[in-house]
């Protein structure tokens, strides 16, 4: 009887972080881009999309800060290069997000549409 328990508890374990894993990953489709700023003065430093159109709950309250990091500088430079783009023709942003920083989701991909 133990052993039952035991693994039904460990299913069930399994489960939950199965379905925490998947809830943080989000779509944001047609975002528009208020304004873009790097906060730090690093060359690892992320840069902020502020949204126009577009908000979620990440530090409690109604948010649009949208947080970019990479790994790469030249990938960096893409991603800063799209969303500077998108906020000058008034093109629209599509994200895939991970996670809350603060007030801050997490962007993991972008993608740039007319």
């Amino acid at each position: 009887m133990f052993l039952v328990k035991h693994h039904f508890a460990l299913f069930i374990l399994i489960l939950c972080h199965a379905f925490q894993s998947n809830a943080d990953v989000f779509e944001v489709k047609g975002l528009l881009v208020h304004s873009i700023a790097q906060i730090e003065d690093d060359e690892e430093a992320p840069f902020e999309i502020r949204a126009v159109n577009k908000r979620h709950k990440c530090g409690g309250d109604s948010s649009n800060l949208f947080r970019v990091y990479s790994e790469y500088d030249l990938v960096g430079e893409r991603r800063f290069n799209m969303a500077m783009t998108a906020m000058e023709l008034g093109y629209t942003l599509s994200l895939s997000t991970k996670s809350c920083e603060g007030k801050a989701l997490i962007v993991n991909k972008i993608k740039i549409s007319r």
